[in-house]
């Protein structure tokens, strides 16, 4: 006979939705917004998901940034993804920038700063070679 438990299913990233949050958010996995989130968000390494319904004022630096929803604020990450009906006002500091057909953005976007913060995060750990 097979026992069924509903706790085994596969890891599900950590969601947040229908709640409003202020305050300061480091996440250790990747993560979901469906809320409202105002301040800092820091997933450094993970990805960040702004399903259609968020509204998220803040800084918050990721791996991966996708934004389905509404985004006021400051971007740091390698990939940001910003979906058909996203509305984003943004600065955004990134080495890829993804802007779907219907997406709004209003904002800069900086590539080299993004492609020189990530050259000094390898040499600083020692992945970079030599600077002799």
């Amino acid at each position: 006979m097979t026992t069924t438990s509903f706790t085994e299913h596969a890891e599900v990233p950590t969601r947040i939705g229908g709640l409003t949050i202020k305050g300061e958010l480091v996440a250790r996995e990747d993560l979901t917004i469906e809320g409202t989130f105002e301040g800092t968000i820091e997933a450094h390494g993970h990805r960040l998901v702004m399903g259609a319904g968020s509204r998220v004022r803040a800084t918050v630096h990721a791996r991966v940034v996708t934004v389905l929803g509404r985004l006021e604020g400051h971007i740091a990450a390698d990939l940001v993804d910003i979906g058909p009906d996203a509305l984003v006002d943004a600065s955004v500091m990134t080495k890829q920038l993804a802007l779907e057909e219907g997406a709004r953005f209003n904002g800069a976007v900086n590539t080299e700063r993004a492609r020189a913060a990530g050259e000094v995060a390898r040499r600083k750990s020692g992945m970079g070679g030599s600077s002799a």
